[in-house]
């Protein structure tokens, strides 16, 4: 009877550990993974990217996010710093104050990576 205890034990803890190593950390959250946020802004029309454009993100309180400016290539992307929820991504050209087309989008973050997009309004 005790051997019986002892190979059920083993088999058990066995078991376990393969859990572990086959699905990964069970207790892991998927927020401190690095997820990526990806913005690329057009200009008005939407044809072409726009370079040093300036980026923002709030949440659906107006709560900043994060900031930022577009590379040569109209792109803007960092690691996700943000929980789940619903956010807006505005962008500026040239960057504010001196700003004379603007956009902004919504997007929602539920947990993997973000990849959106704005559009520049025409000039004011």
């Amino acid at each position: 009877m005790k051997k019986k205890i002892v190979l059920l034990s083993a088999v058990l803890l066995i078991a376990i550990a393969s859990a572990f190593a086959i699905n990964g950390n069970l207790f892991s959250n998927q927020q401190a993974e690095a997820l990526q946020f990806l913005v690329t802004v057009y200009q008005y029309g939407g044809g072409s990217t726009q370079s040093n454009a300036e980026i923002e993100v709030v949440d659906s309180n107006n709560g900043w996010i994060l900031s930022g400016t577009t590379d040569s290539n109209g792109v803007y992307s960092c690691l996700w710093p943000g929980s789940f929820g619903n956010f807006t991504v505005r962008a500026w050209y040239p960057a504010r104050p001196n700003d004379g087309q603007s956009g902004q989008t919504g997007f929602s973050f539920t947990g993997s990576s973000v990849y959106t997009s704005v559009t520049l309004g025409p000039n004011y």
